[in-house]
């Protein structure tokens, strides 16, 4: 069980490396394909009306149909998804998850990665808690490295009273930040495990298989950035790290996000392959991020890095990895004050630091005993 994937590179990524680890254990993985409902006909005009308002007002660039194109926007993530996560059909509601799980037999159910357990980005937050799952059906609930995204508590009393009921009932649970295990002990009263993100625990090596012949060993490309949230100072940021190292700066993601309806070429909002995205890490010479996975590709493959936090996203994410590993230097929280000293900062990876390393053995451990 995790987010809908489509849309996020960190979120399909995570889903993959999960799938691929157990996998590697013998087991059979299956990700739930879990959607938010379409809206109804009337809900859809309503905003169709509402965009061709805005166009005619000069407040929206965007194409009218440009909601309605997802599929062709998100068409090369798709295809990664199909290629290589197994999925289970579509379900868009939790009565329709209740029946799959009545009518499928499960040894186990995982919930996790990325930020399951955040209200706002989760379609039934009491789903994320497998609140669908009989209490006689026998099938071993667990949590493996699931996010509040935040170290404050967002839940209203009724989703706190609920949920820690729900959290009593699994049989392990772990989280991604040591802020989360904070919150689980003190408002889920239950206790939890510090554990990597999926996708730290493949090697390298497992995703340039993935990439193929986009990657140039013997070729630096410059200054990779990826911000989810663009603006002028994190662009001045990368123009003047990309001075100091005499280097160009490059992305890929498409032009303009959904939210940013800026541009009337529908083709701004595509998004490059998944594949594409992935050998912008291994071929940069230095990465400029504000994305907790833009972080962790970064440390996979060995890059020097910054990360520009994101407040709003969430400082915890950043701060709790980079904390255990002794990489707190790589943190940015003003994107115009980045010194000379920073650009020349070390990368870190998975096999020169012992306890990113030492936390990979300990993550996979716990994984393994968990499905037991």
């Amino acid at each position: 069980m995790t987010q809908p994937l489509g849309k996020n590179y960190g979120g399909i990524m995570q889903a993959y490396a999960l799938q691929k680890v157990l996998k590697d254990m013998g087991h059979s993985p299956i990700t739930i394909d879990y959607q938010t409902k379409e809206r109804g006909f009337i809900y859809k005009k309503f905003r169709l009306a509402y965009r061709l308002a805005k166009k005619a007002t000069g407040k929206r660039q965007a194409p009218i149909n440009l909601e309605s194109k997802i599929g062709y926007l998100t068409k090369h993530n798709q295809e990664f998804i199909n290629a290589n996560i197994v999925q289970s059909k579509y379900i868009n509601e939790s009565k329709k998850l209740k029946k799959h799980f009545k009518k499928n037999s499960y040894d186990a159910v995982i919930v996790g990665s990325d930020q399951t357990w955040r209200p706002k980005y989760s379609p039934n937050i009491y789903d994320f808690y497998l609140d669908f799952i009989s209490k006689d059906k026998g099938i071993k609930r667990i949590a493996y490295a699931s996010s509040f995204g935040v170290d404050d508590w967002e839940y209203s009393v009724e989703e706190t009273k609920k949920c820690s009921k729900l959290a009593k009932l699994f049989d392990a649970i772990s989280v991604r930040e040591q802020s989360g295990v904070d919150l689980c002990k003190e408002y889920l009263g239950v206790d939890s495990e510090l554990v990597l993100d999926p996708t730290l625990l493949l090697e390298k090596e497992d995703y340039l298989a993935l990439i193929g012949d986009r990657y140039k060993a013997d070729k630096s490309e410059g200054v990779f950035t990826y911000f989810l949230d663009k603006n002028e100072d994190k662009k001045k940021a990368a123009d003047y790290v990309a001075e100091e190292l005499n280097a160009h700066v490059y992305n890929c993601q498409a032009k303009h996000s959904l939210g940013d309806l800026s541009s009337e070429k529908l083709e701004d909002y595509k998004m490059p392959a998944v594949q594409d995205w992935l050998a912008s890490f291994a071929n940069a010479e230095f990465i400029l991020t504000d994305s907790f996975h833009g972080m962790v590709f970064s440390i996979v493959f060995g890059k020097p890095f910054l990360v520009i936090v994101n407040k709003e996203r969430g400082a915890a994410r950043f701060e709790s990895l980079l904390n255990k590993i002794g990489g707190l230097e790589h943190l940015v929280y003003e994107p115009l004050i980045i010194y000379k000293e920073s650009i020349a900062i070390k990368s870190v990876t998975a096999l020169e630091d012992k306890d990113l390393n030492l936390m990979k053995i300990n993550s996979l451990s716990y994984l393994e005993e968990s499905l037991k």
